[in-house]
């Protein structure tokens, strides 16, 4: 049997001139010897090429098609693959300090204690080590930007994957932070009577400060700041009357807020509820979760409440990534321990996900659901299935989630390890 001719993705236009140059030379070294163009060459050479390439083009339609049919057949294997055991394989050591946390920073691996934070990719590369001094370290992770403050201190450490951003300095005790994928600071600092929220470019840099008095404004709960740093949320809680009320300012320091008083771009009040919990999940869209609603807000130069999901159960914690926020709660119907109920940034529910596993871990990540403790692991993705559910084989401080949902990093008291399902 002959072999088959090889597929050739090159331009079609250089076969034409290929096939052009061999129907010239064969005219040539045939007929043709009386100097007369034969009136149907011209007719018959166009056609060939016409052939040539449909031929061409249609190689390349059935190349393109297998190729997306087998991407669609692997995605739907994995999306409907359930996994029942692990390997674990060891990419480093890795020494631990006590009392010091371990947390995920853009895939890389952080460790940070009262004396020092420092950073390791997944091969157990140290990146950078930074030493500090602080009493109460509290970190808090946005994209690939962490911040570390000194809670009721007066200092905070900007970072990277790739170091030290800036350090800033305070005047006043540090009461909380919050942190943009960009790099800015928003500090909360108390004092009798009054709030400071200054916010800081990641080098120190200070950009605004605002003065909220307590006695007008209320308690500060939470501050958000918008991805690209120009948008800041303050969240306050007010007793009125003996009633309790939350005052939702929003500022601009971008171009839509220059001209107004206090860069103030709208305010809203909510008699009844509280909001301990504010956050970005794009530059124009805001989310705020009290005790009683999860409120969707798009920002512009004017603020509009788009969705408000009204909650009558006792939310214990609330969770996100760049594309859904995660409610948990008590599961109530008795199947379950828990549930996680997701919402997309529309703010429409896509699912709810039972468990009963004392997590200490809970992620979000990609398309899927990670908890852990120090022993277990499960994995549900986003529509609620189950891929995982079972022990990981070693007492693990961290799991870190790969763009692969069945590999993952793990890290132990002693190493560095690759977990892999199978």
């Amino acid at each position: 049997m002959e072999p088959k001719e090889p597929i050739d993705l090159m331009d079609p236009m250089e076969d034409t001139a290929d096939l052009r140059d061999a129907l010239i030379l064969a005219e040539a070294e045939g007929g043709g010897g009386d100097g007369k163009e034969d009136p149907g060459s011209t007719e018959g050479y166009w056609a060939d090429i016409k052939a040539h390439n449909r031929k061409k083009w249609s190689r390349v339609l059935i190349v393109v098609s297998v190729i997306i049919v087998g991407l669609l057949i692997y995605v739907l294997i994995q999306n409907y693959r359930h996994y029942s055991g692990v390997s674990l394989s060891t990419n480093s050591r890795f020494l631990t300090e006590d009392g010091a946390e371990i947390i995920g920073l853009g895939g890389s691996i952080v460790q940070y204690s009262r004396s020092s934070a420092g950073c390791w990719n997944t091969r157990g590369e140290q990146q950078w080590l930074e030493t500090y001094d602080m009493q109460q370290p509290r970190a808090v992770v946005e994209g690939e930007i962490l911040a570390i403050a000194d809670i009721e201190g007066y200092s905070v450490c900007v970072f990277d994957k790739e170091g030290l951003r800036g350090r800033i300095s305070t005047e006043r005790p540090i009461h909380a932070i919050s942190v943009s994928k960009c790099g800015e600071v928003a500090v909360t600092m108390n004092e009798t009577g009054a709030t400071w929220i200054r916010l800081f470019s990641s080098t120190g840099r200070e950009i605004a400060y605002l003065v909220r008095y307590m006695s007008i404004h209320g308690y500060p709960m939470s501050t958000a700041i918008s991805p690209n740093g120009e948008r800041l949320t303050i969240s306050s809680l007010e007793v009125v009357d003996g009633v309790i009320k939350t005052d939702m300012a929003f500022h601009s320091f971008g171009a839509e807020g220059a001209e107004k008083e206090n860069n103030l771009l709208a305010d809203a009040e909510f008699s009844g509820e509280v909001f301990p919990f504010t956050h970005f999940m794009s530059d124009d869209i805001f989310v705020a979760v009290s005790d009683s609603r999860l409120a969707y807000y798009t920002i512009g130069r004017e603020l509009k409440n788009t969705v408000s999901n009204m909650i009558s159960e006792n939310i214990r914690g609330v969770y996100y990534n760049d594309q859904y926020m995660g409610l948990l709660f008590t599961d109530t119907s008795g199947d379950h321990q828990y549930r996680l109920d997701l919402y997309d940034k529309n703010g429409d529910k896509k699912s709810s996900v039972g468990f009963s596993m004392d997590f200490t871990t809970l992620q979000i990540s990609g398309g899927y659901i990670y908890l852990n403790n120090d022993q277990e692991l499960q994995i549900y993705t986003i529509r609620g299935r189950e891929i995982f559910n079972g022990t990981i084989g070693t007492a693990v401080r961290a799991v870190i989630p790969s763009p692969i949902a069945r590999r993952m990093t793990v890290v132990t008291d002693s190493e560095i390890d690759t977990l892999k399902l199978h």
